[in-house]
């Protein structure tokens, strides 16, 4: 009777319904690795107050770009995984591809919440499409953005016997770009042993590099091109944006060809145009983040910061062909929480409480500008217009320019948010090849434009 008994509770217990087990009640959070251990230590610190204040587990991991981005679309493929992920790359790889395959949670609620605080042209990058439903929602959270910035070494400037004040430097297209090159000129010539695989411009003209993306897009702006309408159609094919298509690629080749750009820059990754300025490999490079001034900020063989403050300095792109002030564009990154996701109001909580406006400050802080916070308040704090204060008083030569580029100049997001067919075409790296077919194998500039187009016009077509 005993041993009876006792199976029928055995039965019991394992037929009984429990509560699911702790680590099925965390939740899990996808980060994406900061680029300096300050930025991981903040979001640490962020984490542990949250799990405090509301008495739940978080599961935080942190992951570099690429891999993250790699391990966000498998999840949201298969249906599980991370419940709040945040990659560099959601923007324009994550939300409109997945916004428009119904995969996301919709974020309209917290961004009502946190919309007084926006500043609102940043806000439209995670305004998408969901096919499915056919109509538009926030399917993210944007909290912070970059955007181009030209980076220069001032002392090789003063060497070479030109200009180094940010302000002096001439802003002319042609003549911006002629400083860099007499640069190179003057100091091959005054030391070709020492100077002799020197360039004058770091240009990213490569398949391999989002850079690339920014580059084009910059040059295409200052020569009046437009490849997307404002409901998201495809524009590039008009006269207009094709005869502008056409000089920007031009623009590129001539560049590349006269022996300015170091000859690898048409296989460069994100990183070698960093690495070539930190080597004073080159004299200037375009860079669409504030991460090169940073990178030599936290440079612990310049303890004076002497690289930071004296001797390399930050200036804005030049005015156009037309004369006309730059036109900027900027990516503003995105957190996303997946629809599979049973904790999603949780997951909500967690994302306002990192926003709070005091705590996302330290968290924005601790990446030294590279990435600009998109809430008015936080962009009025002081920080964002004087930047750091060197050792010997030295004034911040880096922070404050990008500050002038968000705040005082035309500055827009990409437009992939208008249709995510654009992803595919930033995945393709549609103008990167244009400029190889150009400059490797010698096709017609015109031929290389006609092919570009084309093809974007192919993979809009895939989407219904």
């Amino acid at each position: 009777m005993r041993l009876w008994m006792c199976l029928v509770l055995l039965i019991t217990v394992l037929m009984t319904p429990v509560a699911p087990a702790l680590a099925a009640d965390k939740l899990v959070v996808w980060w994406n690795k900061g680029y300096y251990p300050e930025e991981d230590a903040a979001m640490q610190k962020i984490v542990k107050d949250f799990e405090a204040k509301h008495k739940v587990e978080v599961d935080l991991s942190f992951t570099a770009q690429e891999d993250l981005v790699k391990k966000e679309t498998a999840a949201l493929i298969a249906g599980r995984g991370g419940d709040v992920m945040f990659c560099f790359y959601n923007d324009w790889q994550i939300v409109p591809k997945f916004g428009w395959d119904d995969k996301l949670a919709d974020m309209s609620d917290v961004i009502k919440t946190l919309e007084p605080r926006y500043n609102k042209k940043m806000l439209e990058v995670a305004y998408v499409m969901n096919n499915r439903l056919k109509k538009r929602a926030y399917y993210g959270v944007p909290i912070e953005a970059q955007t181009m910035h030209i980076h220069y070494w001032r002392d090789l400037l003063k060497e070479a016997g030109l200009e180094d004040d940010p302000a002096k430097i001439p802003m002319k297209w042609d003549d911006y770009w002629g400083h860099w090159k007499k640069a190179q000129d003057a100091l091959r010539k005054k030391d070709a042993a020492k100077y002799g695989k020197l360039y004058g411009v770091g240009m990213t003209e490569s398949t391999r590099a989002t850079d690339t993306l920014y580059n084009f897009e910059m040059a295409l702006l200052s020569y009046n091109g437009e490849l997307l309408d404002k409901n998201g159609k495809i524009v590039a094919g008009d006269p207009k944006n094709r005869e502008a298509i056409i000089k920007t690629l031009k623009w590129f080749s001539d560049l590349f060809t006269s022996g300015y750009v170091p000859p690898d820059a048409t296989n460069w990754t994100d990183g070698d145009n960093n690495a070539g300025f930190h080597s004073k490999s080159i004299v200037m490079t375009p860079n669409p983040s504030q991460s090169i001034p940073a990178a030599q900020f936290f440079n612990k063989e310049d303890p004076q910061k002497d690289n930071y403050f004296n001797k390399m300095g930050t200036i804005e792109w030049p005015d156009g062909p037309d004369g006309k002030k730059a036109r900027y564009l900027s990516a503003v990154k995105t957190i996303v929480v997946p629809k599979y996701s049973k904790h999603q109001p949780l997951a909500k909580e967690f994302i306002k409480f990192v926003l709070e406006p005091e705590r996302f400050m330290e968290y924005i802080k601790a990446a030294n500008g590279r990435w600009f916070p998109a809430f008015t308040d936080l962009a009025h704090d002081p920080f964002w217009r004087t930047g750091h204060k060197g050792p010997r008083g030295e004034k911040d030569n880096h922070i404050p320019v990008a500050t002038t580029i968000f705040l005082e100049r035309d500055n827009k997001v990409f437009e992939h948010y208008k249709h995510p067919a654009y992803s595919v075409v930033y995945d393709e790296n549609l103008w990167g090849k244009a400029m190889a077919r150009i400059a490797i194998e010698k096709w017609t500039v015109e031929k290389a434009t006609d092919e570009a187009i084309e093809r974007m016009k192919a993979i809009f077509a895939q989407y219904k």
